[in-house]
């Protein structure tokens, strides 16, 4: 069985920061909308079939028992966490 690949979004719902560039898309599990980067739609172009979970279903799957293997951040998504501390 091939493992599942989920990518982690905020909900736009959530009053923080935003990374410049993030558009909309949907959580997988409850259809609400979730913030994707930019170098989170390069995850998502890289890897076909990886699903969005914004972070209350991931959250609910993981106090299910459900096992989400989190990847080491990418050189990307360190580029914009240090644009947001940059401000």
């Amino acid at each position: 069985m091939s493992e599942r690949e989920v990518l982690i979004c905020t909900l736009t719902t959530f009053k923080g920061y935003v990374v410049p560039g993030s558009l909309p898309d949907k959580c997988s599990g409850c259809g609400q909308l979730v913030w994707v980067s930019p170098s989170s739609f390069l995850a998502l172009h890289d890897n076909p079939g990886m699903e969005i979970l914004c972070t209350t279903c991931a959250l609910a799957e993981v106090k299910k028992g459900k096992h989400i293997d989190i990847e080491d951040i990418t050189p990307a998504q360190i580029e914009e966490i240090v644009g947001y501390f940059s401000q």
